[in-house]
């Protein structure tokens, strides 16, 4: 659960941090499964614009209107990408033979608040990928000991933005009983006319590995590697960090 994330829109891209070595990085994986890829929770859909840029056929999605009109401001004239407003647990796309999709990020999945709601997203990406496609996803499992940590500011690494200044100001807990982790967010955006700032909260819920795997095998998945990082080094039992590939062995919709 994202409230406000629509309030976002304006400024998402508030660091100008260079992502080129990520998308890169997308571009590579993506090409061991095919040209045709499909990118859930997209936001303004920065990574599809690239990989589209990079001859790939790409539909980038994302819930929040505003994040795609953005997205289609910036990147409308793109050739082979489709932005598209939809919900990724309850998809229906006029493409359904995509050769890849994937997750990134270890938060977007758990946005998504019961192994319900898991399910029903991956049943849509089930129906949209060709036999043998793949499903990768990057995702935190959930810790034994609650936490929490005190407010603290974030500044952009490289500023994104001659009009404006924008920082953010987050404080967080994760609570072991509901493997949920709650954070609390200001941005403050600051122009000649003043400062203004609203609030945003986020609650993500983390699954446990079994649940997730089972998820995977209802809808016709079978999990081929699993990884503790991009740098592809093998998952062991107590690593938080679960990166995860998954190819379509056969369409199950039971």
């Amino acid at each position: 659960m994202l409230n406000d994330y629509q309030k976002q829109a304006e400024v998402w891209d508030w660091d100008g941090y260079d992502d080129t070595p990520e998308y890169e990085y997308w571009c590579e994986y993506a090409k061991r499964f095919g040209n045709r890829v499909l990118i859930p929770m997209c936001a303004y859909g920065q990574t599809g614009a690239y990989m589209a840029q990079k001859g790939f056929h790409v539909t980038a999605f994302d819930i929040t209107p505003e994040m795609i009109a953005e997205g289609k401001r910036r990147y409308g004239e793109v050739k082979n990408l489709e932005l598209v407003v939809a919900d990724l647990t309850d998809l229906d796309l006029n493409e359904k033979e995509f050769d890849f999709a994937f997750i990134a990020g270890n938060g977007d999945l758990h946005l998504l608040q019961s192994a319900q709601m898991v399910g029903r997203a991956f049943l849509s990406i089930q129906k949209h990928l060709r036999t043998g496609g793949c499903l990768t996803m990057e995702l935190t499992l959930p810790e034994r000991e609650s936490w929490s940590y005190p407010k603290k500011m974030f500044h952009p690494r490289v500023p994104n933005y001659a009009d404006k200044k924008i920082w953010k100001e987050n404080e967080g807990r994760y609570d072991a009983g509901e493997k949920r982790h709650y954070i609390n967010q200001t941005v403050y955006i600051e122009n000649n006319d003043g400062i203004k700032s609203f609030m945003q909260s986020v609650c993500l819920q983390y699954y446990e590995r079994e649940e997730i795997l089972g998820l995977l095998r209802k809808c016709g998945f079978t999990v081929k590697s699993e990884y503790r990082n991009r740098e592809k080094e093998t998952w062991k039992s107590g690593d938080s960090s679960w990166f995860v590939e998954a190819v379509l062995e056969a369409a199950n919709n039971g």
